[in-house]
């Protein structure tokens, strides 16, 4: 009978010597300073830093303050200021006519400038100013020093009232309300506008003006005293106002985040660099601070 030959099956399993152990712990085993998959570096990535940020757009931690220009920011003022000096001009007439005589439009506006060239700190503090025409004007119509002083101060009173009865741009007080619920709410002015009078002191945590600090903006003084009056940091801190020089510029030199509140249609000087942070009324600046404080 014959027979077939059918060949015994490999061993699953084979023994190895030390030799063949070594060559198979090799190849599991990447090589020192090696990558497995053979695609990364040997040496890591550099680290690149991250572009330092645009003097215009410098990122803001939590925002915790916002301040605010008044005149011009909140309400237009040159026609406030216009009816303020009629009904000042038409109290010395009434009462004084002698002196409204001496005191006209052309003859006041000489007079400040005369004290502005005398003494350049009044435009720290118009009020002294306008109050100190008002009694030169008074002089001039020969009434006595004293008396002068004590006619200009009734004067400036009038005027005072009347400059303080604003009409407020479209959205003022909503927006105003809105963002005194979440934060701390200042007004930065060089004006002698009165919260209390106009009736919105309220609203915001303090108001400082350049009579109250001693120098007016775009100098540091009135930004400091807002950032001690608020606890804040100045990265914390946004300044909305429409002088482009006196609020924004200011604002961002001394460490503050800025808006232009570009209310009255101005144009932005082509000497200055472009602001991102822009505004044509004040509804808008609901959304912006929601983007900002993100």
């Amino acid at each position: 009978a014959g027979f077939s030959f059918i060949p015994s099956p490999l061993p699953l399993f084979r023994r190895t010597g030390p030799q063949t152990q070594g060559r198979l712990r090799d190849m599991h085993q990447p090589r020192k300073n090696s990558n497995i998959f053979n695609i990364l570096p040997t040496k890591p990535f550099p680290i690149i830093p991250p572009p330092p940020p645009s003097r215009y757009h410098p990122p803001m931690p939590r925002l915790k303050l916002i301040t605010f220009d008044l005149d011009n920011t909140l309400w237009p003022v040159d026609e406030v200021i216009r009816r303020a000096e009629q009904r000042c001009r038409l109290w010395i007439a009434e009462r004084y006519p002698e002196a409204a005589e001496c005191m006209t439009v052309e003859a006041v506006r000489e007079i400040r400038d005369q004290l502005l060239r005398e003494k350049p700190g009044y435009v720290h503090n118009l009020t002294a100013l306008r109050r100190d025409a008002l009694a030169r004007g008074f002089m001039a119509a020969g009434y006595h020093s004293s008396e002068a002083a004590r006619l200009a101060g009734e004067a400036f009173g009038i005027f005072h009232d009347a400059r303080n009865e604003v009409v407020f741009f479209p959205g003022a007080l909503d927006i105003l309300a809105h963002l005194a619920d979440s934060y701390t709410l200042g007004a930065l002015t060089n004006g002698n506008a009165d919260l209390r009078r106009i009736g919105i002191d309220d609203l915001f945590a303090f108001h400082h003006s350049a009579e109250t600090v001693g120098r007016g903006k775009p100098e540091a003084d009135m930004f400091l005293a807002a950032l001690k009056s608020s606890g804040s940091r100045a990265d914390q801190a946004l300044h909305v106002g429409d002088h482009p020089l006196e609020d924004v510029g200011a604002a961002i030199q001394h460490g503050f985040g800025a808006v232009w509140a570009n209310l009255l249609d101005q144009r932005w000087p082509a000497d200055l660099p472009e602001h991102p942070h822009r505004i044509h009324t004040l509804h808008e600046l609901r959304d912006l601070v929601t983007l900002l404080d993100a």
